[in-house]
């Protein structure tokens, strides 16, 4: 019982987990499934349709981050950030708005928590594609420390 219980609990953590972590990257995810779609489509096999969208997928992440640490101008960045957060913010709305409604709550508290984890998971989604935070983590340095460090010349 206690045994069947833990397990149930760890079963949902992961799930929410795994949610979280698709709506942060739905933008990548979306055109890496699409790829995948499209390959298989032409007549290519699952395994070849599996790598070329996960191979898509990793490119449209690392793409994202690449163009906004490069770009400087203040108004593209935020274009940027955008076109990485909004699908994020409304896969975000739809599964909090899917989860709280399991609960049987007024339509006002599912409203009210749907726009909390669009919210949510669009900041990350735009704090991952930025960078977000810059420092190391669990350094015992401050981030004024990590710089000077790292612009020393030896």
């Amino acid at each position: 019982m206690i045994a069947s219980t833990f397990l149930a609990l760890f079963g949902l953590g992961a799930l929410c987990w795994i949610a979280f972590n698709l709506a942060v990257h739905a933008l990548p995810f979306a055109i890496g499934l699409t790829s995948g779609f499209f390959v298989y489509e032409t007549g290519n096999g699952v395994f070849l349709s599996f790598l070329v969208g996960l191979l898509v997928g990793g490119i449209a992440v690392v793409l994202g981050e690449l163009v906004f640490e490069r770009v400087r101008a203040p108004f593209l960045r935020v274009v940027i950030g955008l076109v990485y957060a909004v699908p994020a913010g409304i896969v975000g709305f739809h599964a909090a708005k899917g989860l709280s409604s399991l609960g049987g709550t007024s339509d006002t508290t599912i409203t009210l928590l749907s726009w909390l984890g669009a919210l949510i998971v669009g900041g990350v989604a735009w704090a991952r594609v930025s960078g977000w935070p810059e420092t190391v983590p669990f350094s015992p340095y401050p981030p004024s420390r990590l710089r000077a460090a790292d612009d020393r010349t030896d």
